[in-house]
């Protein structure tokens, strides 16, 4: 008969479940990434849970650039958040993107429901300046996936979006945990001012999401009613929300081009 097992080691054992020290190693087929190589300046955007405004803020990073930019929205088309999105539609093109444009930026969207993250085509190099993909699937997913996007978004500056409620700042410090580059990511929470958190709020900030605030990587994106009963639409962005994903935009655009250089 075995020993009984104390509470403590069962605890001790889950926390190293939860590190991962027990994970089972990914076949190597899994390890072979599929790469892609943009022209210009990329960037990408992850949402730390669901239906949080991940495309949002990727349009308003590429409403806010001054130079000819492009949203790649990778989601299936069943979860499209940018179906509406465009004042004009352009065709598909021979790799499977629908392409469409919103004034000055262009806007690429899936044409299937993709089963997997690995099924997501690679888009073509194009000719815009700055490129923000978005993600469009659960973090994990992509992380675990042998697909282009994992090798964006573990390479390009990163930005993860999440909404200001305690259940929101927990996934953002999950995603975190999860992608682990403080130096090149960078947080957009959409609701109030941090000014305006409530107090249960700024106290539930574990350590990795008060590190985003206290070096400045963590800003607030505002709500806006509107957009959260129609979503995105062909009318203009609300210019505060320009406004707040410019500062970001020039900080991700900075490294963004840099590792462009470094990597040609």
């Amino acid at each position: 008969m075995n020993a009984p097992v104390s509470v403590a080691e069962l605890q001790r054992a889950w926390q190293a479940v939860e590190a991962g020290e027990f994970r089972t190693p990914e076949p190597a087929k899994r390890r072979r990434l599929s790469s892609w190589t943009p022209t210009g300046a990329t960037m990408a955007v992850v949402g730390a849970s669901g239906r949080v405004g991940a495309s949002l803020c990727a349009v308003g990073l590429a409403t806010a650039a001054d130079e000819p930019s492009r949203v790649v929205e990778c989601s299936p088309m069943h979860s499209t958040g940018l179906a509406a999105a465009t004042t004009a539609e352009l065709g598909v093109t021979a790799s499977g993107w629908r392409r469409g444009t919103r004034g000055t930026v262009q806007i690429q969207r899936t044409t299937s429901s993709y089963e997997s993250v690995d099924n997501v085509p690679v888009p073509e190099a194009g000719d815009r300046v700055l490129t923000v993909i978005d993600a469009g699937w659960d973090l994990n997913q992509i992380l675990r996936s042998s697909s282009w996007l994992n090798t964006v978004v573990t390479t390009v500056p990163l930005m993860i979006v999440t909404v200001a409620t305690i259940p929101g700042l927990r996934a953002l410090d999950i995603a975190l945990q999860m992608t682990s580059r403080p130096e090149d990511t960078w947080c957009a929470v959409v609701g109030p001012p941090q000014r305006k958190w409530p107090k249960q709020l700024r106290f539930s900030a574990d350590q990795r999401v008060q590190a985003a605030i206290d070096t400045g990587r963590l800003s607030t994106i505002p709500h806006v009613l509107d957009l959260c009963l129609s979503g995105l639409t062909t009318a203009p962005l609300p210019p505060h929300i320009v406004a707040a994903a410019t500062p970001v935009l020039d900080r991700l655009v900075e490294h963004a081009k840099g590792n462009h250089h470094d990597h040609p």
